[in-house]
């Protein structure tokens, strides 16, 4: 307040108060300077925000294993094609369709988070020593156990998801089952 300012003694229910008059100047003074503290104070709030991972960073996270799960079918089916002539046709169907989940996937992930897609074809194996042992041929069982669990863990991710994740991973659940149940009967 300018020493200046001219003041009235007014009295109020029987409280004695002192009126200060203001000229417009230095009320937009005193609101510039009100602002440019406000600002400073949301800067420094800003910064002390956490730095925890963000909604996309948790959601890409949840879609990596269905992607993986969806790599490793269809290279199953592939795999397993040539050794069940009678199931050639629809194995060719559910690798192909895996594929197409993987690829759906991926693109998601990528959208939601390009370091976490990152990870996708990160296994954990690249730490063991010596060459790799070559994996186990598939049988159909194993396929129809795996495409079982599968449709599983999307149904359940899909359940805790919101918006276009949680359609693309119900869809996905829901064609995986009916891969299981129809291509493989």
């Amino acid at each position: 307040m300018p020493a200046d300012a001219p003041t009235t003694l007014h009295r109020s229910a029987g409280i004695m108060c002192r009126v200060i008059r203001l000229d417009r100047r230095t009320v937009l003074r005193g609101g510039l300077l009100t602002g440019a503290a406000l600002a400073g104070m949301g800067a420094l709030g800003v910064s002390g925000c956490s730095t925890g991972p963000t909604e996309e960073q948790l959601t890409a996270e949840r879609l990596v294993p269905l992607a993986r799960a969806a790599l490793a079918d269809e290279r199953n089916a592939r795999a397993l094609a040539a050794t069940e002539p009678a199931y050639a046709g629809a194995l060719a169907i559910v690798a192909d369709q895996r594929a197409d989940h993987a690829r759906a996937l991926r693109e998601e992930i990528t959208r939601l988070d390009r370091d976490v897609a990152s990870t996708i074809d990160d296994t954990g194996e690249a730490g063991t020593s010596g060459s790799p042992a070559p994996p186990a041929p598939p049988s159909l069982v194993a396929l129809r156990s795996s495409l079982e669990q599968s449709a599983g863990e999307a149904r359940d991710v899909a359940i805790s998801l919101t918006g276009y994740p949680a359609g693309l991973v119900g869809s996905v659940a829901a064609s995986v089952r009916s891969m299981r149940e129809v291509q493989l009967a």
